[in-house]
């Protein structure tokens, strides 16, 4: 019968115990489940394929990664710097992020999603750098040229160019506009071109952002650059022409490595630098 009695009373003060702790912290088992953590959103495990050249990676992220989170695992596959990225998808406009901020999902990529990756390695740009400081030397080394530039007229005032622009403004030029900064466009027509020993022609620019290409359009061709391979950009308002611009673009280590276009809307110019250089 004490064994009977000791298994009555061991249930009560077993829950005047537990009732004892609910009334202590304010708990009961009708209030179970906590608020949820901070961090609980970002639990969103995603793969991505991120085409670099001739090599697609696949990259193991949470949908609430930072871009600067991708960047940093980049890196560590690519060697190349965080800094000189460029990421390009459908998803991604060409207005300026914040990487430390800016999310995966805010720029709604998805999982599976493919992302090119575009940049030089560190490598590259070390070696980059030895070609232009062994080419420091030659006064026809595109260094000496733009130090020249810098001390003599402006390059509307040169003969070569004078004469472009004396062609006049061709009429289907797109306005130019000056102290603004747009996105880039798909294209921009109403252009010249003009090359060593060349006569200047009638040209678009294209923007192949998926292939890492830029197109040059004209009549007879059409010229298709890598923008790995442009190693600089010189760009120049147009006296007496407001909102226009003539812009280099600079393919090997001497003058005349430089593809030169006329009537570029100034508006654009600054995104031209961002895309092919990564310059911000």
């Amino acid at each position: 019968m004490s064994d009977d009695l000791t298994a009555a009373v061991v249930p009560d003060i077993s829950n005047k115990h537990k009732n004892t702790l609910a009334d202590e912290t304010g708990d009961s088992s009708e209030s179970i489940e906590q608020p949820p953590l901070k961090k609980s959103i970002s639990n969103v495990p995603i793969t991505l394929n991120i085409r670099y050249k001739t090599q697609t990676f696949s990259v193991q992220c949470d949908l609430y990664d930072t871009l600067k989170d991708l960047k940093d695992k980049l890196d560590k596959l690519t060697n190349i710097d965080p800094q000189v990225q460029k990421l390009i998808n459908k998803s991604i406009t060409s207005a300026k992020h914040n990487d430390a901020t800016t999310t995966l999902k805010d720029l709604n990529i998805n999982d599976g999603q493919t992302l090119l990756l575009i940049g030089a390695t560190r490598t590259e740009i070390f070696s980059a750098s030895e070609l232009k400081n062994n080419a420091s030397g030659n006064k026809n080394s595109m260094e000496d040229y733009t130090l020249g530039t810098n001390k003599k007229e402006p390059l509307c005032k040169q003969t070569k160019h004078e004469k472009v622009i004396k062609i006049g403004k061709p009429e289907n030029a797109q306005i130019g506009i000056t102290n603004r900064h747009d996105p880039l466009p798909p294209s921009i027509d109403g252009l010249y071109m003009s090359m060593l020993n060349q006569t200047a022609k009638k040209a678009r620019l294209t923007f192949k952002l998926e292939m890492d290409e830029l197109w040059i359009n004209t009549a007879e061709t059409t010229k298709r650059i890598p923008m790995s391979q442009i190693r600089n950009i010189i760009d120049e308002s147009i006296e007496g022409h407001e909102g226009y611009s003539i812009v280099g673009f600079q393919t090997g280590t001497t003058e005349n490595s430089i593809i030169w276009i006329y009537w570029c809307p100034s508006q654009y110019v600054k995104s031209i630098r961002r895309e092919v250089l990564s310059d911000n």
